[in-house]
C-alpha cells in the first residue's frame, strides 16, 4: 500500500456528485503535493439527480479501481447519498483475492467502510474528501496528514480529547470503528455491519440531524446490542444537530454520554467540519491522558 512510482490515488464517486470547479481545484492541489491522481467524472442519472451517476456507473467505477493493481488508495470525492446502493452488487468473493486497498472518505462513505471491513476485513480511513467545502477550510494540517498517509509515510496522529464522564479518564486501547452515525445506524441488521464490535473504540459524528433523532440512533445501537463489548466512545462534531436558542450541540454530547453506559469523550477534530483528521477503521486506536492517537503505518499492517 505504500506509494511508489507506479502507484496512483484513484478518486471515485460512489455517492453524490460534486461541483466540477471544486474538484478541478483540489486535483491541482494534490498534483502540486506530488500525488499521482486519476479521476473521471461520471454522468448524472437524469432520473435520480441525488447521486454522481447510476448505480451501475458508480459500481463499475469502484470495481475498476479495485481491480487495478496500480491503484494504492481509493479517495472518495464526497459523500451525500447512495453508497449503500452498491453493497448488494459488489462481488465480495472476487475481492477476497485482491490486495486490500483502503477507501478514504466520511459521511455516506461510512457505508463502504463498514461493508469492506465486515465482508473483507479491509481497513478504511475516515478522513477529508476533495470535493467538499471542508477540505483545508480552516488550515491544512488534517489534509497534510492524509496526504502523508496516501504517500506511504507514517506520522503519528494525536488529537485532544475531553472526557465527558466523572473522575479520571481511563486509558483505553482498541480497534477503531465508526463514522457518520446516521449512515452506520442504517446498516445495523444487514451483512454490512460487524456482527460484533467487541474490543472496539467507536467514534460517531453527524450533520443536520435533530437532537432527538441522534438519540434515536444511539438507542438503536443500544437495543440491538451493537455496543456490546465496546471499550469506549468518542463523539466528534455533530454539526447542525442543535436547535437554535433551545438545545446546543454541547447539551447533546452530554445527553449521549449520560445514556450510553460507556466511557465517552468529545473531540472537535473530526466530522463534517474542518479540521477532519484521519481516523482508522479496523486498526488500533489509543486513548491516553485525554489524547486520541494512532500510527498511520498501522494501516499497512
Amino acid at each position: 500500500m505504500h506509494a511508489h512510482s507506479e502507484a496512483f490515488i484513484q478518486i471515485v464517486s460512489p455517492a453524490s456528485g460534486e461541483a466540477q470547479a471544486i474538484n478541478d481545484q483540489r486535483l491541482a492541489e494534490l498534483a502540486r503535493d506530488g500525488m499521482q491522481v486519476r479521476y473521471q467524472r461520471l454522468s448524472v442519472d437524469p432520473l435520480w439527480p441525488f447521486t454522481a451517476g447510476t448505480v451501475q456507473a458508480r459500481l463499475d467505477q469502484l470495481l475498476k479501481a479495485l481491480r487495478d493493481s496500480s491503484v494504492s488508495i481509493l479517495l472518495a470525492s464526497r459523500g451525500g447519498y447512495g453508497a449503500s446502493d452498491l453493497l448488494d452488487h459488489i462481488p465480495w468473493n472476487e475481492l477476497k483475492n485482491l490486495k486490500p486497498r483502503p477507501i478514504v472518505g466520511f459521511s455516506d462513505i461510512s457505508a463502504l467502510h463498514s461493508a469492506f471491513f465486515t465482508q473483507l476485513a479491509w481497513p478504511g480511513i475516515h478522513g477529508p474528501m476533495p470535493a467538499t467545502e471542508f477540505w483545508g477550510q480552516h488550515g491544512r494540517d488534517d489534509v497534510e496528514a492524509l496526504i502523508a498517509l496516501m504517500q506511504g509515510h507514517s506520522p503519528a496522529i494525536s488529537l485532544p480529547l475531553f472526557f465527558l464522564g466523572r473522575g479520571l479518564a481511563p486509558s483505553i486501547r482498541g480497534w477503531g470503528f465508526g463514522g457518520c452515525l446516521s449512515v452506520l445506524t442504517n446498516l445495523i441488521g444487514t451483512p454490512y455491519f460487524p456482527p460484533s464490535l467487541d474490543g472496539a473504540l467507536v467514534y460517531w459524528e453527524d450533520i443536520g440531524e435533530n437532537p432527538a433523532r441522534i438519540l434515536r440512533f444511539a438507542t438503536q445501537w443500544l437495543q440491538s446490542g451493537a455496543l456490546r463489548g465496546v471499550k469506549g466512545l468518542v463523539l466528534g462534531r455533530f454539526v447542525g444537530c442543535e436547535v437554535r436558542d433551545s438545545y446546543s450541540e454541547n447539551q447533546l454530547r452530554h445527553q449521549l454520554a449520560s445514556r450510553i453506559g460507556l466511557p465517552v469523550w468529545f473531540s472537535p477534530s473530526f466530522g463534517h467540519c474542518s479540521p477532519n483528521w484521519p481516523l482508522p477503521i479496523g486498526r488500533t486506536l489509543r486513548i491516553e491522558g485525554e489524547r486520541l492517537s494512532w500510527d498511520l503505518d498501522t494501516l499497512h499492517g
